[in-house]
């Protein structure tokens, strides 16, 4: 993520965190711990289970332009309600990664 990104995010938000597991920073959001995780480059190994934990909490997980989600497609959003999701899809660029 550039310095850019980080800037607009931090400019709207109380806080940053991150775990160093994209799992578990999803299902922080899934639990209420966090309102939202968004990351670039992961594979879809490090979201599948999580994804289905997020959902199943009544959080919503999408692409970073805002639609569906394919994971393999190397990036997510993972956010609390969808009104915050499509909020952050409005702010972050994306990074095309090749798929795996």
């Amino acid at each position: 993520m550039s310095k850019k990104m980080v800037a607009t995010l931090l400019a709207r938000a109380h806080g940053i965190r991150s775990l160093g597991s994209a799992c578990m920073n999803m299902v922080m959001v899934a639990a209420g711990s966090a309102d939202a995780y968004q990351e670039f480059g992961l594979h879809c190994w490090d979201m599948a289970a999580a994804k289905l934990i997020v959902e199943e909490a009544g959080g919503v997980v999408l692409d970073m332009n805002g639609g569906p989600i394919d994971i393999m497609k190397r990036r997510v959003l993972c956010a609390s309600t969808p009104e915050l999701a499509k909020q952050i899809a409005g702010l972050v660029k994306y990074i095309e990664y090749e798929k795996d």
